[in-house]
């Protein structure tokens, strides 16, 4: 029979801007977990979940750094995920080899083999390299660094970096932007996207740069 381990710590130290105070983080485990005090850790291992409100973040292997200031052993600072991750709150899931979550700022690093965010489980985000920040339990905005790649419906637009407001639902792209749908492609430095109408604004990063479009007709899509 499989034993599932289980330990609550309080993050009544930590800010309200990274997760939610009230809740204690709570940690499961398919197989062990390590209290190492020399290190000042918490180790979970096998099919860990670490969940804190509607915040949660599963891994092969997840380490819980605290402080440990005067004697206080609840008070984690940074949550590393190894192996299967996957982050998620409410409405958004991101997944990558590795996260590594500062609890105090509410930034999440997802690196390894093109990290992704779903976005309201239709939108995505793909990049080399890409940092989430939430705010109470929730996305509030990330950066993308690396062959970035952001499908919103029947379009997609890829750039070598964006920026992604979860407020407003607009993404930036910089760097060889390009926009596609069907056949029909927009080029230049830097796009806007608005995911939420289904638009984009191509610009031109300075007057020597032309933004360009080239577009198909209806008979010619059918050739």
């Amino acid at each position: 029979m499989k034993t599932h381990l289980f330990i609550a710590l309080s993050l009544l130290s930590v800010p309200a801007l990274a997760a939610d105070e009230k809740s204690p983080l709570e940690i499961t485990a398919d197989k062990a977990l390590e209290w190492n005090q020399t290190d000042k850790t918490y180790i979970a291992r096998g099919k860990a979940v670490a969940t804190q409100g509607t915040l949660t973040v599963k891994a092969d292997l997840l380490t819980a750094h605290y402080a440990g200031k005067d004697g206080n052993s609840s008070d984690i600072t940074l949550l590393t995920a190894d192996g299967n991750v996957t982050l998620s709150t409410a409405t958004d899931v991101a997944t990558g080899d590795k996260v590594v979550y500062d609890l105090i700022t509410g930034q999440a690093v997802l690196s390894g083999t093109r990290p992704k965010i779903v976005k309201d489980g239709k939108d995505t985000l793909e990049a080399d390299k890409i940092s989430v920040w939430t705010k109470n339990n929730l996305l509030d905005h990330a950066e993308a660094d690396g062959n970035v790649v952001i499908v919103n419906g029947e379009q997609k637009a890829t750039g070598n970096k964006a920026t992604y407001n979860a407020t407003t639902n607009l993404a930036e792209l910089i760097g060889q932007v390009k926009v596609t749908q069907g056949p029909n492609l927009l080029e230049g430095d830097k796009a806007e996207v608005d995911l939420t109408n289904h638009v984009s604004k191509m610009t031109s990063a300075g007057s020597s740069q032309r933004v360009k479009g080239v577009f198909f007709t209806h008979s010619q899509q059918k050739n």
